[in-house]
Formats: structure tokens, C-alpha cells, sequence
């Protein structure tokens, strides 16, 4: 792992952007990690999306004190409304874009910083990782991306490389290469490649931005590489606060990722249909099965895997029949009610002159 106590050049700064993901309560454990494992020079702009009044609170405070830009919007924000919102405050040659449940670890922006400068690529991603800081768990390490044209049909090609092994068991025998996308959960970019592409598309409301984010870049030409020095881990719930439901239902409602399967569908030139775009619903279907854990442990250990089946079938029903039609779809039109409030900035860092 890449030393702490490397620096980055001054003009090779970085904007970090922090995002809303699915929940709220990582927001301290994100943002102190930052602190902790990031050298200067670096800018933070933290895009607030309607976080409940003890996160706004706690956030106010680190602003003040650690002197960052906090832009806050008191509606529940997509991930490209954010990295919008937050790209108008960015004057540094390099932004990194965090979801605010990316832990990151010693050395990981110097890591993405000199692999960008040292391949010239547009777009770096770290190594993604799962679980405890202590031993944490591979999610993707380099994952691949295209569409693959076969007999006159037009396929979605995506990989997760290493998925679900120890990190401390495949870590010596990964370099860095390119890759075909960097997730959302943490990517660094330059600012003129974004500034090139344009606004990332916000009819992407749930989360393919990224993936959209990397085929323009391909498509232009460009460069994307991932580098294993660079490491962080995404905590997802169990546990939630009763705070975090209300973007959490969001996040993985039908609401915000249908229409996102069928722009990608037709920005590409793609079947709705296609078999790695629809895995956006199995991944869906599987985070929102987090909230009811206890529900498929207790028909687990009843039943067996049988009970386990139908537990998964009734807690889908239930988002399906009940919640999507009813909390969900007000939590929807209550948030597009406030569409047409502009973010304000809480607390402007204070920049050298």
C-alpha cells in the first residue's frame, strides 16, 4: 500500500466530491476517514441531499471547522443531480467523486492521482472492497465494461473481477491496468474530461451513471485504468437508522431505476431485456432485501434454503405491492415537488488566495 505520508504536486490538486448514496449513517466514518488518510493539497465540496437534522447538524460543524464547501439541497438528491451540483464548485485539475458510505484507506487519492498523471487516463477507479476495514472483502478489482456485438445484436459485457475474496488472499498479484469503468462509489477524473463530455446525464436516476459516465469516455477516445494501490471499502447496512428509509426506498425503487434501465437501453442501443442490464434488478432486489434480514434468517434457519426462497419472494411482493404504490411513489413526487429549489451553499470554503 501506497505510504501516508505521500504528497500530491500543488498542481496536481484534487476536488473530493461527497455524494448521497443509500444511507446517512456512514456520513462520519466517510468523512473521517477522508481526514485521516488524505494528504493535502486536496478541496472537499460535500453535496448534502436532505440528510435527517443530526447528519445537517454534525455536517455544519466539520465544515466550520475543517474549512470544506457544504452545499445543501432539502430534497433527496440522485447521484448525477449531486455530482452536478457539486462540479460547479470544482477549479482543481482532478476531482474524485465518494459516495458517502466509501471508506477510504492510507495513500488511495496520491495512488489515483500518480496513476492518472503516469498513464494520462481520463478516468481511474480505485480497488473496491467490501466489509471490515481490518479484513476487508474484494467487490471489483479492474472490472471490465463494453458492449459486444454478436450476430447483428447488441449485448451488455460487465465483470467484477476477484468478487468476494479476502483482499489479504489476491492482493500481491494485482498491478495496474486499464479497466472498462470505475463505480460511482469512488472514481477520479479530470475536470476538462468532464467539462469535454458535459453535465452527466440526469435522466439517470438510479445507478447507471457511471457505467454511462464510462462509455462516453471510451467512446471519446479515452482512457480508463484502475489502480490497486488505491483502496476503499463501501459499508452498506444493516444496521439503519429509522432516518435513512426514506432514501433507501428510494434508491432502490422501481421509480429510479426503471427509467434508468430504459434510457441506458436506448442511449446504446440496447434490449431492456438485456441480461447484464437487468441485473441491475437482481442487485436491487437484493439490496432492499437488507432491510427485512431478519425475516430470511428466521425462514432460513425454519426451512432451509426453501424458506429462504419464500422469504425473498414475500419481501419483494411487499416492495412491489405495498410500498412502491404507497410510500415510495409519495416520496417521489414529494421530492420532484422541490425539483425546482436551488441547492444553497451552507458554508464556502475558504480558498488561499
Amino acid at each position: 500500500m501506497v505510504s501516508p505520508s505521500a504528497q500530491l504536486l500543488p498542481e496536481q490538486s484534487v476536488t473530493i466530491i461527497i455524494s448521497p448514496w443509500q444511507h446517512f449513517s456512514a456520513t462520519r466514518a466517510t468523512l473521517e476517514s477522508i481526514y485521516a488518510f488524505t494528504q493535502p493539497p486536496f478541496e472537499l465540496v460535500y453535496v448534502d441531499g436532505n440528510s435527517p437534522p443530526h447528519v445537517r447538524r454534525y455536517l455544519q460543524e466539520q465544515a466550520r471547522k475543517r474549512n470544506f464547501t457544504l452545499i445543501r439541497s432539502d430534497r433527496y438528491l440522485t447521484s448525477s443531480e449531486a455530482h452536478n451540483i457539486g462540479m460547479r464548485h470544482v477549479r482543481t485539475k482532478y476531482v474524485a467523486f465518494l459516495d458517502n458510505c466509501t471508506l477510504v484507506t492510507p495513500g488511495w487519492l496520491g495512488a489515483l492521482v500518480r496513476c492518472a498523471e503516469e498513464t494520462q487516463a481520463w478516468v481511474v477507479g480505485p480497488l473496491y472492497c467490501s466489509g471490515d476495514l481490518q479484513e476487508p472483502i474484494t467487490y471489483s478489482a479492474g472490472p471490465d465494461l463494453k458492449i459486444i456485438e454478436e450476430q447483428g445484436e447488441r449485448r451488455l459485457h460487465e465483470t467484477a473481477p476477484f468478487a468476494g475474496k479476502p483482499l489479504a488472499d489476491v492482493r500481491g498479484g494485482l498491478q495496474r491496468g486499464l479497466c472498462g469503468y470505475a463505480k460511482s462509489y469512488c472514481m477520479l477524473t479530470r475536470k476538462d474530461v468532464v467539462d469535454r463530455l458535459g453535465a452527466f446525464d440526469q435522466a439517470f436516476t438510479s445507478f447507471q451513471e457511471h457505467r454511462d459516465f464510462c462509455l462516453d469516455v471510451a467512446q471519446a477516445g479515452g482512457s480508463i485504468y484502475w489502480e490497486p494501490d488505491a483502496v476503499v471499502v463501501i459499508v452498506a447496512p444493516p444496521p439503519f437508522a429509522w432516518s435513512d428509509l426514506p432514501l433507501f426506498l428510494l434508491r432502490w425503487s422501481d421509480v429510479w431505476l426503471r427509467p434508468s434501465i430504459s434510457h441506458f437501453a436506448k442511449k446504446w442501443r440496447l434490449s431492456e431485456n438485456d441480461y447484464m442490464l437487468q441485473g441491475g434488478v437482481r442487485f436491487r432486489n437484493t439490496e432492499r432485501r437488507r432491510l427485512l434480514q431478519i425475516v430470511q434468517r428466521v425462514a432460513g434457519r425454519t426451512m432451509g434454503w426453501r424458506g429462504r426462497w419464500i422469504a425473498d419472494r414475500l419481501i419483494d411482493a411487499l416492495f412491489e405491492r405495498v410500498l412502491e404504490p404507497t410510500v415510495i411513489a409519495r416520496l417521489e413526487r414529494h421530492r420532484l415537488a422541490g425539483a425546482s429549489a436551488t441547492p444553497r451553499v451552507a458554508l464556502q470554503a475558504e480558498r488561499d488566495a
